[in-house]
């Protein structure tokens, strides 16, 4: 069994180097302007998808099952397609002018707009998972668009044009630019964020990860660590295509017009009606010949071959196309790692220091390490018989090691950019790079082609393991073997694409967040309720679009769509604004414009046309966005549309237990669901199910109950008035109304709760600076004689309760808490705790302190303070949340909730917080704050809580008023 890291050792390499792979370095002169790649002979496993030695048949399974393997790929590729093929068969040889293009002809235009219309999007090549890509469709149909033109082929040579400037570039960095959505791209630029002109991405935390999880990474040589942060800097400036298309630019001459062309033969739009472009048929480059020259049938003894029937043959040619390709593989990593690697390590181009080899080059020894004695393996298994039975067992041995595979897909990403960034900087480096590639190992491909070959070889092994177990008759032991192999293969690729879907999600919202403009506090709320720094957070979407506004010019836009909001910018000098409040998911709509865009489309020119779609913030606002191209809405539809399927999620229950048309204003739970309402009328109750009046009073404000002393308040006209709960349920006191004594007067608002072994009423009178609050308790010994019925006169309502403590704060007391032995006044300064004995007043936390500068606002509200089952208290703001320990220390770090929406009350069922506003409760989770987990809309929302712990009241609704009760769910999230 191959032991990791057999090859890390100098020598070691060295000497397989010399003994199996014997290359020399040749060196050449730099080649100012590269001629057109040229792709030599080698086996077309090494490039291409599909085995060579397959029949028609086989090609077309082949083809299913790459077609199978892109899941990203949206619908409206194939509709590009069969656009595009549409256009190609009907397009006759007259039918190829392009027309008077109204477009400038200037490729850094075509290339700006280009950038901020195509459609990218996350798809699969051989199971390896590329982001932020587009077909060769996809990119025709978008520049077509946007030069108005239905001419596919006028577009194609525009996108040649843009790909020779190496705007965009083949995955793999070899094909030819085709009008094709089997054939993918990518961005050579940063499209991801083309308005941050200058800002600088540091990068040093992300590779920070990898440093620390692997020493290999580690920065040893002192001699060049002063070079260390130059090295994880990326300057994210967008370098766009110079030049002219002249196909489509007017021409000069002040004689000629567009209805007249001029007579000059050079004239742009004389030559407008005979260009060809494309200049014949469109043409892959065919290595087929090649191919035939490297089959295993003419490297066979005739006799040999002649024994073997078709099924076999076939088997016998994938798998000398498997031999043979992982020959070329290896060549491939030794010419990478003896002609570039190294010599950078020794210092072959200045300011390039071994941080950033091991990087950009990842660990691609180790790759080397693992694949050399493989390929070696195989291709002497391939020598001592011309006739391989069995190829299983070595497969199996040593894909076991191909773990290394996963770290190289995990960095690559970073790599990219960290080179990229370097080439366009470091003048040396790149002189360099270009004369390596002008070696005759590399094959005029660039560096960037060889250090995708890991990760595009790996995908490859399925492919070709299939192709063989297709032509391997059933009981053969390859059939367990290779099938064990292919299985471990595929977890591998699995791995690597999370993995470097992670990275390349941590570099984007890196460089996104630090370019956020955060001037004033406002702008800092919005970005820190995108909690961006959560390992959850990801992009799902982001691109150009047109915010349509009423009775003005629609307002070009930049929308990224997080995983948790939908977020509308705008481009600015050195930064990126939001310009509107960033909308959650949970309180995210979308709503489909297609039928209503037919009908405005229906009489308008084909570069005129609009496609839209409208974003709801439920409570808030709407927004309308409109594209020019049809596969863009549509992506954003659908990328929107499965985020909110998956946001779906249910924590909690609500129950509808009442409904009435009478206007509620406050109620309390007395028993079992018996409930008892008031409004400017009077007091209602349930009993029996049935609403019915009992005690009229016109002016309530608000109501409460003490169970223990079987009383239920009244706050009216500023009065505290006690009533018998049992004279009120059985209607003693409709008709004999007598309003009784007051209890106090002068009252802004009560509570009723418990603390130190007391039930307690506060009543709370207020002014500006100050508030004054009175307790009261039961007379418990009247109570018990009431009960005992050894009292047998009657005894006014006001008798049963004492005076119990009073206090004064200075401020202005919004809310009262109860706790196990104080009380918690919610007031303007925030929260002053009151010892219920002592009467000694506390802040909950030191105002003073930096750490709490924040909250010092006029726009945050204290509101309640909820002690959790850890012990801890949350503290509940209009607009957040956070945890304090007793001593009124953070508990839980700097965590905080950033309520959607101004709440007006809290409940607590643990372990789930619900923050109440006027038209939805939000439901979060206490153990993790990333998200709201549920949203629970309405209208006119106002808590009320039973005092049996186990659920939660709310009144709800305009004219018919519901009486719901909240609980957990037994659908419990995951």
């Amino acid at each position: 069994m191959l032991k990791s890291g057999a090859f890390n050792d100098e020598s070691l390499i060295n000497e397989t180097f010399q003994s199996n792979y014997s290359t020399e370095l040749v060196t050449q002169p730099v080649i100012e302007e590269p001629s057109p790649i040229v792709i030599p002979t080698r086996t077309k496993a090494s490039i291409h998808p599909k085995s060579s030695t397959t029949t028609a048949t086989d090609n077309q399974n082949n083809e299913s099952v790459a077609k199978d393997s892109t899941t990203s790929l949206n619908s409206s590729n194939n509709e590009n397609t069969e656009s595009s093929n549409n256009d190609k068969n009907n397009d006759s040889d007259t039918e190829i002018e392009p027309g008077i293009i109204e477009h400038s002809a200037l490729l850094s235009e075509i290339a700006q707009e280009f950038m901020n219309t195509i459609t990218l999007v996350k798809l699969e090549k051989e199971s390896i998972e590329y982001t932020d890509c587009f077909t060769g469709a996809d990119a025709v149909t978008t520049v077509a668009s946007i030069i108005g033109t239905k001419n596919r082929k006028l577009a194609l040579a525009i996108c040649r044009s843009l790909a020779s400037e190496k705007f965009f570039h083949d995955i793999l960095y070899t094909d030819e630019f085709l009008d094709s959505s089997d054939y993918i791209y990518q961005m050579t630029c940063r499209t991801s964020m083309p308005y941050n002109r200058e800002s600088r991405l540091d990068l040093s935390v992300i590779i920070g990860d990898y440093i620390e999880e692997n020493s290999m990474y580690n920065n040893n040589n002192n001699n060049s660590s002063k070079h260390t942060h130059d090295s994880v800097f990326i300057n994210s400036k967008v370098e766009l295509p110079k030049g002219v298309f002249v196909a489509i630019s007017s021409c000069y001459s002040p004689t000629c017009s567009k209805d007249s062309p001029c007579y000059s033969y050079s004239c742009p739009r004389r030559k407008a009606f005979i260009l060809k472009s494309g200049s014949g048929k469109e043409s892959k480059t065919d290595h087929s010949d090649a191919v035939d020259d490297n089959a295993w049938s003419t490297t066979v003894d005739k006799n040999i071959l002649a024994k073997v029937d078709d099924h076999e043959r076939k088997r016998q040619e994938v798998i000398y196309e498997f031999i043979q390709s992982e020959k070329e593989y290896v060549d491939d990593l030794i010419s990478v790692t003896k002609l570039i690697r190294r010599p950078l390590i020794e210092g072959a181009v200045p300011k390039i220091d071994i941080r950033f080899v091991n990087i950009v080059f990842s660990n691609i020894e180790e790759i080397l390490s693992c694949n050399a004695p493989f390929s070696q393996m195989l291709q002497n298994l391939q020598q001592k018989n011309s006739v391989v039975d069995r190829l299983g067992d070595i497969t199996l041995e040593f894909v076991k090691n191909f773990t290394c595979y996963i770290r190289y897909g995990e960095i690559q990403p970073l790599a990219k950019e960290v080179l990229q960034y370097h080439r366009s900087t470091n003048s040396s480096l790149e002189a360099y790079l270009k004369q390596m590639q002008s070696q005759k190992e590399f094959r005029r491909l660039p560096l960037e082609s060889f250090l995708a070959r890991p990760t595009t070889r790996l995908g490859r092994y399925p492919i070709l393991i299939k192709d063989i177990l297709k032509h391997t008759k059933e009981g053969h032991p390859d059939q367990i073997t290779l099938n064990k192999t292919m299985e471990i293969i595929q977890n591998i690729l699995k791995q690597v694409n999370e993995k470097a879907g992670r990275t390349t999600n941590k570099i984007k919202l890196d460089q996104w967040g630090k370019s956020l403009d955060q001037t004033t506090m406002d702008k800092i709320e919005d970005i820190l309720i995108l909690k961006l720094t959560s390992s959850q957070r990801r992009f799902i979407r982001e691109g150009t679009l047109l915010l349509k506004r009423e009775g003005t010019t629609p307002q070009e836009v930049d929308v990224v769509f997080l995983d948790n909001a939908f977020v509308i910018t705008r481009k600015k000098v050195n930064t990126i604004e939001i310009i509107r409040k960033p909308i959650p998911i949970q309180l995210l709509k979308l709503i489909n414009n297609e039928k209503q865009d037919e009908i405005n489309n229906k009489d308008l020119p084909f570069n005129e046309k609009r496609y839209s779609f409208t974003v709801v913030h439920m409570g808030y606002k709407m927004y309308t966005f409109m594209t020019k191209v049809y596969s863009e809405q549509k992506s954003w539809i659908e990328a929107i549309e499965e985020r909110l399927g998956q946001a779906q999620r249910y924590c909690i229950e609500m129950f509808n237990i009442y409904s009435c048309h009478l206007k509620i204003n406050s109620a309390v739970v007395v028993k079992d669901d018996i409930m008892i309402f008031a409004n400017e009328n009077g007091l209602y109750t349930n009993v029996g199910n049935t609403l019915t009046m009992i005690l009229p009073l016109q002016r309530i404000t608000n109501i409460d109950i003490m169970p223990d002393a079987g009383l239920l308040f009244v706050l009216i006209d500023k009065e505290v008035i006690p009533y018998s709960i049992d004279a009120l349920l059985k209607g003693d006191l409709v008709g004999n109304f007598k309003k009784p004594r007051k209890l106090c007067s002068g009252i802004s608002f009560m509570k009723i709760g418990f603390c130190d072994g007391h039930h307690l009423l506060c009543a709370v009178k207020t002014a500006n600076t100050n508030s004054t609050v009175r307790s009261y308790e039961p007379n418990k010994p009247l109570i018990d004689a009431i009960s005992a019925k050894t009292i047998n006169k009657k005894v006014s309502t006001i008798d049963v309760l004492i005076p119990h403590k009073q206090f004064y704060i200075p401020a202005e007391a919004k809310s009262i808490q109860f706790l196990k032995r104080a009380l918690c006044v919610g007031c303007t300064k925030g929260f002053e705790v009151v010892n219920i004995n002592t009467l000694t007043t506390q802040s909950l936390f030191d105002t003073h302190d930096p750490a709490y500068e924040w909250i010092i606002k006029e726009e945050y509200n204290p509101v309640k303070l909820i002690k959790t089952i850890k012990g801890d208290f949350l503290v509940c703001y209009n607009k957040v949340g956070f945890f304090l320990d007793k001593n009124g220390n953070p508990s839980r770090g700097n965590i905080r909730y950033f309520w959607m929406n101004s709440a007006n009350s809290f409940a607590y069922i643990s372990p789930y917080i619900l923050a109440i506003s006027n038209n939805y409760i939000e439901v979060w989770d206490e153990n993790d704050t990333d998200s709201v987990k549920q949203i629970i809309y309405g209208y006119d929302i106002r808590l009320f809580t039973s005092y049996t712990g186990d659920a939660v009241y709310i009144i709800s609704g305009n004219d018919m008023h519901l009486i719901s009760r909240i609980l957990l769910s037994r659908k419990r999230m995951p």
